[in-house]
């Protein structure tokens, strides 16, 4: 086998990741014929640019999720109502939630705020909130907090202070990106708000399409183990669909639900 630079292996491992999306050291040993070593240190050197991720055993092609439209630009769809309808059917009355910001939990909240079953909700979603006080079958908390004309939403400290105050069964949380690492979110706020709310309620529903999957933001909200349900209009593929099988979460569909 003839003798190659450094250089050379990445330019060659940096092809085949854009071609086949991921690889592993195994790979690279037997492709170049070096040491487990010395496919680390070439993964390391090579993930250190942007395009590329380390990944548990090898790397794979980084394909970070499209920046948020400003939330008034994002259009209303029939996936989105039928989402909210689909997580509407999944609650229980009487049950206490927090509600996410984003378009499709905010079709969720004008469902919320047109039917007769109680319901003890907290959000910080300025849209949503409008809409739910029109009902008053609902116990409706509203969060305070430094205002996010991007996603229409109060953030920061105080935010998550008040939140803090509550113990909640379930946080019904938007999808930004989804993948085998689990929930991202584009800004560290929104990620901190995120993360509170799941660490004060039992149980996480994750509800989103599946143009959301295998996408990474750049802030971790939680690891793909804290999921409690997935609510989606269609299957998720490759390594996330993998993933929850392994962690047997239950994820229901437009369709069904698949246990």
């Amino acid at each position: 086998m003839i003798a190659v630079t450094q250089e050379e292996r990445l330019d060659v491992i940096a092809g085949l990741l854009e071609r086949q999306q991921r690889i592993t050291l195994d790979e690279i040993c037997q492709h170049f014929g070096i040491s487990r070593d010395s496919a680390r240190r070439d993964l390391i050197k090579l993930t250190g640019q942007p395009r590329f991720q380390r990944i548990r055993g090898g790397a794979r092609l980084f394909e970070p999720a499209p920046e948020p439209l400003p939330f008034l630009q994002r259009p209303r769809n029939e996936i989105k109502t039928a989402l909210a309808r689909r997580t509407l059917e999944v609650l229980r009355p009487g049950a206490s939630l927090y509600l996410d910001g984003g378009s499709t939990l905010l079709e969720l909240a004008r469902l919320l705020a047109v039917q007769s079953r109680p319901f003890s909700l907290v959000s910080a979603a300025l849209d949503a909130l409008q809409l739910l006080s029109q009902n008053p079958a609902l116990d409706l908390h509203g969060l305070g907090g430094e205002f996010d004309p991007l996603q229409r939403m109060l953030l920061g400290a105080e935010t998550e202070r008040q939140l803090g105050q509550f113990r909640l069964q379930h946080a019904v949380m938007g999808i930004c990106a989804l993948n085998e690492h689990g929930l991202s979110a584009p800004t560290a706020a929104e990620a901190a708000l995120k993360r509170r709310a799941i660490a004060q309620s039992e149980h996480l529903i994750a509800v989103g399409s599946a143009d959301k999957f295998a996408q990474q933001q750049l802030h971790q909200v939680c690891d793909l183990a804290r999921l409690d349900l997935l609510i989606c209009d269609a299957l998720p593929a490759g390594p996330l669909r993998q993933a929850l099988a392994d962690l047997e979460t239950p994820i229901v569909t437009l369709e069904a639900s698949v246990d």
